[in-house]
């Protein structure tokens, strides 16, 4: 299940919820308990390119790995 990360309206606080990306919930605030809470546009991140990096470190330059 993906993490969202939310925004509440009325008190500004925000706060991270797991739920499946079709799922229909009503989110409340944790701190306020308000109804009025937006999903946060946040990066998507990911450490395979620096996998594949240094995989391709590892067949160019062996030696750097023993």
């Amino acid at each position: 299940m993906p993490l969202y990360q939310y925004g509440c309206e009325q008190c500004s606080h925000e706060f991270e919820v797991f739920h499946k990306i079709d799922e229909k919930i009503t989110i409340e605030c944790p701190e306020c308990k308000g109804k009025k809470c937006r999903k946060l546009v946040t990066a998507f991140r990911t450490n395979l390119w620096s996998q594949f990096l240094d995989d391709m470190e590892r067949k160019v330059s062996p030696h750097k790995f023993k």
